[in-house]
């Protein structure tokens, strides 16, 4: 009995529907079970109604489901539904920024790479954005584009040369002297440079090339110990190492005097004047103190010719090597 009654108010009520519809001037329709599915960005909500309504925007109006003309509505609002269900999904503004423009984009596509494709933004491949192309978005999302390009040049830079010190013992202590000149040298680096937005953020050094390689300089220094004669030591501006010859004045090729004009006699040498200047004050171990005084034909570059009193002195002398001293003026 409760069955038979339940089932004549069902019917009443859909009487009384049906009664409401022709009023609103839906004669003819048919009455249906419509679900509503409205997709947005956190998630979805669903409506069921029960209408006679058959177009899809007036059953949308009717559940009182609000559409924009940026969502998107399957089936069209415009077509007559056929079938149960109608799908809204609501599109939301997002910013998307680049370094020289700020545009807005409606999507009904939650997540960052719908939203670059829909502003037609091309993406390098070292451009970032942010947050990741895979993120999900809401209303409040602003999309970063950051563009980064790379930048390479090459770059000329000097390579300094190093100094080698080395021990002379033709040099007094205290003494050096330059006898390599030293030089620089070159090098071409190749750089790049990681440009973000117009600002370098990273600078990679990718190849390094030797073009010129430097010259060490070289620094004699004396290890020679002055020499003392018994008195005070004496100071010297510097050793020269010479090939020392003998000569007497024999009166039957010479006139007894210098280039300089000083008497030829023991204590007085000829030298070559490029090497050892004229009038210069010397010491030579085992002759003593001269004096530069008189040049000759032989006696060219790192030569130097001792007088004697006698034949026989000169020819005890000989050839040697000597170290000549060459006495600091006072």
């Amino acid at each position: 009995m409760t069955k038979w009654k339940t089932l004549g108010l069902r019917s009443w009520v859909l009487g009384a529907a049906a009664v409401a519809a022709m009023g609103a001037g839906i004669v003819g329709s048919q009455f249906r079970h419509v679900d509503i599915v409205v997709q947005g960005p956190t998630g979805k909500r669903d409506f069921s109604l029960w209408t006679f309504r058959n177009k899809v925007k007036g059953i949308l109006q009717e559940a009182r489901v609000k559409v924009t003309p940026h969502d998107k509505v399957f089936p069209a609002s415009g077509t007559v539904l056929r079938s149960r269900t109608i799908t809204v999904h609501d599109a939301i503004p997002v910013w998307v920024k680049t370094a020289h423009r700020r545009i807005q984009v409606w999507t009904t596509h939650y997540n960052v790479q719908a939203v670059i494709d829909a502003a037609k933004i091309k993406l390098d491949p070292l451009d970032v954005v942010r947050p990741a192309l895979n993120a999900k978005l809401t209303a409040s999302t602003t999309v970063n584009v950051i563009r980064r390009w790379l930048v390479t040049k090459k770059i000329s830079e000097t390579i300094p040369f190093s100094v080698q010190h080395e021990p002379d013992s033709h040099l007094l202590k205290g003494h050096s002297q330059i006898a390599v000149q030293g030089q620089d040298g070159t090098m071409v680096k190749t750089v790049q440079y990681l440009v973000q937005n117009g600002k370098t953020i990273r600078t990679t050094v990718v190849k390094t090339q030797e073009v010129t390689p430097p010259k060490a300089e070289v620094i004699e220094y004396g290890t020679a110990d002055p020499i003392s004669r018994g008195g005070p030591v004496l100071q010297f501006s510097r050793a020269i190492s010479l090939l020392s010859t003998a000569y007497w004045p024999d009166p039957a090729w010479s006139n007894g005097y210098t280039a300089m004009g000083l008497k030829a006699q023991y204590g007085v040498v000829a030298v070559d004047p490029r090497v050892i200047p004229l009038g210069t004050r010397l010491y030579i171990p085992g002759y003593g103190f001269a004096i530069a005084a008189d040049t000759g034909s032989a006696i060219i570059g790192d030569r130097i010719d001792l007088c004697f009193d006698t034949a026989a002195q000169a020819q005890n002398w000989g050839v040697r090597p000597i170290t000549v001293y060459i006495l600091a003026r006072s």
